[in-house]
């Protein structure tokens, strides 16, 4: 087997796939919907294919890295000498009508692609297949003139706005002679330029500032400018335009006048450019842009065309950098850059690409494909880009436009930032398009929009972003997703179609009032909204409901028969909104009265290793009466599982402590229904069973001494049988199991990692859920006190779920909330954020 003189095959692949009539069915493949459609044959053995190779056959060669790559998925070894193997040949359409790749499928299993591309030179192949070879000399005068055709060829066949002389910015760069540059004061001049789009990396000593600027104004030495800077003049030269907008030189950098200024004209500076020149590929501003990319490995392969003719065809493995992976598209600023410019020339980091509303494509190619929504391509609606937005949007166009935003922020915050006070700021002029778009019907308040306020507000931090996370900084409202550093998503959960709770008011105060849409000093957000104590655990996402409060039933009596039927029970409804009912089976008579007390919570706090909650208990320790007692509700949400049985006992405090004991804490109480002139109140604490004997999750806080017996008004105890048991009992703090105290009812996603949280408890404020007469999702927003009473923090979002109680299949450990007590909650609060 050997290679003809001038031939790119051996002579078993010219026999085979590249003669004409097996290769006319591999090209013919491309129009078919049939995947496996094109030319399949037998290949020569595995030792013929690897001499072929060696011997410069560039087919053998695509197979010499095929086959191998499939066999180790299969077999993990290497292909024996005399084998043989399947192998389909077909051409595919891809984004569009006009981009060919080459298909090679192994065994109907694996299937690789090749980019096709041709020399457009004296090439028959030329006529046929669109792609063009790799520009990889970008700096070349080729590459200006290739750049320059693709802003002609927009300008006559694209709908992209139309370039057009307008207002030039306040300062330009004069790159007529670019070896002498200048600063130029425009004051209202009229003209075309080009804006820069770059990483800074490094500082820039020589930037424009309030002492230089008159020196700048007659001539800027160019050799003390970075590389990127001197290569964006040299670019703006060859594309035959005048001025150059660049910021280190066009805003006064050590002016914070001017910033507030020039900061809020970006949105009309990039829109109104000719063109945006992107220097992607740049990690610094001394890397320059402009110098040789990689030189591409291209396999020369044959191409027989329809009318008989043979050309030569360039197939290269599809590997194209990804678009993300560019440093200019890890900067904030250079997202907002971009997405502003209605046309571009991407200097990325194998060549040199052209992008405008309607395509994006590779100099020299003549097929363009749409932008994907992949970072670094995403482009805004079309009816947002119209220097005349419409007045009367259409409800399509409003859902258009919402969609646009959240996408926006969704790229947006996977950027970076170097100070995180810019985090609203460097979104700011994305944020005046859109306002100008919506006119007066919408209000931009922090990064949200005030026409789908609720809805906005349900994001969440989906994944950290290439910045760090903010702390100890205050640089935006809490409920603002600028206050956190990473990557947002949600605002959009179809979960929440039915919104609950009522916002009141929502406001930022802005650091300028020049720059309204720009970085904030503060903001409040006040809702009227059903709330719920909650946990988590630090370690996971799970969510638990805090059974908060203490409940304390009394009855009272006239009768000294009746003393020891009274009783105190003490439990922990999930809020102080819930209903309190007591059933009879307390031994209460009509005569008889009936205090209920609600105690506040207690100071306990639980442990990070678990999320459970602590609570004061007190214990009893004499004789105890065997009655029991029954209760059907109290707090509506927990009791029946909490507390099968009580077990009275007879209780009176004295005030008095141990030597060395911790004193207790008073406590105030909330009284619902009373009567205070009994003259025997009696006061029996109900437990359950399992308090009775030790208990390894109690921890000793202080000791008291109790006495056992009947309180007379006098004061003095009523003796149980001939003793008068006095008894020293322990007021301790107990650390509830989570599945005795808490349930697990769904998940929590926080704003920052949880131990900056500075908290594992807080509220629950219900924002919505989802739609139907029964409810089985609620979301909204976790918070936590900011310091200033009845005012909270959000430091995160929630979603619990309905599940049902009785059905004894479902898992214990699955997360489920009582959904419908939650939306009953009688009372709900008007709280500030």
């Amino acid at each position: 087997m050997g290679l003809r003189n001038g031939s790119l095959v051996c002579d078993y692949c010219s026999s085979t796939v590249f003669s004409f009539e097996p290769f006319q069915i591999a090209w013919a493949a491309k129009d078919s919907s049939d995947p496996k459609a094109g030319f399949s044959y037998i290949t020569q053995t595995w030792q013929e294919i690897d001499d072929g190779e060696n011997k410069g056959c560039n087919w053998c060669d695509v197979l010499w890295g095929e086959i191998p790559f499939w066999y180790h998925r299969k077999k993990e070894e290497s292909p024996m000498p005399e084998e043989a193997f399947k192998i389909t040949v077909g051409f595919e359409k891809r984004n569009s009508e006009d981009e060919i790749v080459l298909k090679v499928t192994v065994e109907d299993d694996w299937t690789a692609r090749y980019q096709v591309r041709c020399d457009p030179d004296e090439n028959a192949a030329a006529l046929i297949v669109p792609g063009r070879m790799l520009v990889w000399q970008v700096g070349s005068p080729r590459a200006f003139k290739l750049a320059s055709d693709c802003l002609t060829q927009c300008t006559l066949r694209h709908n992209c706005p139309k370039p057009q002389e307008t207002s030039l910015p306040t300062r330009v760069i004069d790159c007529s002679d670019p070896e002498q540059p200048k600063l130029v004061l425009t004051k209202g001049m009229q003209g075309f330029y080009a804006a820069l789009s770059y990483v800074w990396g490094e500082p820039q000593p020589h930037s424009v500032c309030t002492t230089k600027l008159s020196t700048y104004l007659e001539s800027i030495d160019i050799i003390l400018l970075p590389k990127t800077i001197r290569d964006a003049i040299f670019c703006t030269h060859n594309l035959n335009l005048r001025y150059l907008w660049a910021d280190t030189l066009c805003i006064l950098q050590d002016s914070d006048e001017d910033k507030q200024r020039e900061i809020p004209q970006m949105c009309d500076i990039y829109r109104c450019a000719y063109v945006t020149i992107i220097a992607a590929s740049s990690w610094k501003v001394s890397e320059g842009f402009l110098h040789n990319r990689k030189k591409p490995v291209e396999t020369l392969l044959p191409f027989w065309c329809p009318d008989g003719k043979l050309g030569t065809i360039s197939v290269d493995e599809d590997d194209r950098p990804m678009s993300s992976n560019e440093p200019v598209n890890r900067r904030a600023w250079c997202f907002q850059e971009r997405l502003l410019s209605p046309r571009t020339l991407v200097y990325a980091s194998h060549t040199l690409q052209y992008q405008c509303q309607t395509a994006m494509s590779e100099i020299g190619d003549i097929w363009n494909h749409l932008p994907s929504t992949r970072q670094g391509e995403m482009r805004l609606p079309d009816m947002m880009v119209s220097h005349t937005p419409s007045r009367t949007p259409s409800s399509n166009d409003v859902e258009v436009v919402l969609t646009a935003w959240r996408s926006v922020l969704r790229d947006y915050t996977q950027s970076a930032v170097s100070d995180p006070s810019d985090r609203l700021v460097a979104i700011s002029g994305i944020a005046q398009l859109f306002q100008r778009w919506w006119g007066d019907s919408n209000r931009y308040i922090a990064g949200l929009w005030e026409r789908d306020l609720s809805t906005d507000l349900l994001w969440y931090r989906d994944s950290p972003s290439y910045g760090s996370l903010v702390t100890g900084q205050s640089i935006a409202p809490s409920w603002s997703w600028a206050a956190t550093i990473g990557c947002i998503a949600g605002g959009w959960d179809k979960r929440a179609g039915n919104v609950i709770w009522e916002v009141q008011s929502c406001n930022a105060i802005p650091v300028s009032d020049n720059h309204p849409l720009g970085q904030v000093k503060g903001g409040r957000l006040i809702v009227r909204a059903i709330m719920r104590d909650v946990t988590w655990d630090p370690a996971e996402p799970e969510l638990f409901e805090l059974k908060r409060g203490c409940v304390s039933v009394t009855k009272t009596g006239d009768e000294p028969g009746d003393r020891d039927e009274a009783c105190s029970i003490r439990s922990f409804p999930a809020s102080g909104a819930a209903d309190i009912t007591v059933d009879t089976g307390l031994a209460v008579k009509n005569s008889d009265q009936i205090k209920i007390t609600i105690l506040p919570e207690p100071n306990g706090m639980p442990t990070s290793a678990s999320p459970v909650e602590y609570a004061n208990s007190r214990m009893c320790i004499g004789t105890l009466r065997k009655k029991a007692l029954k209760v059907v509700n109290i707090g509506r949400f927990f009791i029946t599982n909490l507390f099968l049985k009580l077990v009275p006992c007879l209780v009176r405090r004295k005030n008095a402590h141990t030597t060395g004991t911790a004193p207790r804490q008073p406590s105030t109480s909330h009284q619902i229904t009373s009567n205070d002139t009994n003259e025997n109140d009696i006061q029996v604490e109900a437990m359950t069973p399992q308090d009775h004997s030790t208990n390894t999750d109690m921890v000793v806080a202080s000791t008291e001494v109790v006495e056992i017996g009947c309180v007379h008004s006098g004061g003095e105890p009523d003796h149980m049988g001939s003793n008068n048991h006095t008894k020293t009992r322990q007021s301790n703090e107990i650390r509830v199991p989570s599945k005795e105290r808490e349930r697990h009812i769904g998940y929590g996603y926080f704003d920052y990692d949880t131990g900056e949280i500075g908290a594992d408890k807080g509220k629950a404020v219900v924002v919505g859920s989802n739609k139907g007469e029964n409810p089985s999702h609620l979301t909204g927003l976790i918070v936590i006190p900011a310091g200033i009473t009845g005012e909270y923090r959000r430091v995160g979002l929630f979603h619990v779920h309905g599940k049902s109680y009785e059905d004894e299949d479902e898992d214990e450990e699955a997360p489920h909330c009582d959904i419908q007590s939650w939306l009953n909650t009688p009372n709900t609060e008007v709280i500030t954020i």
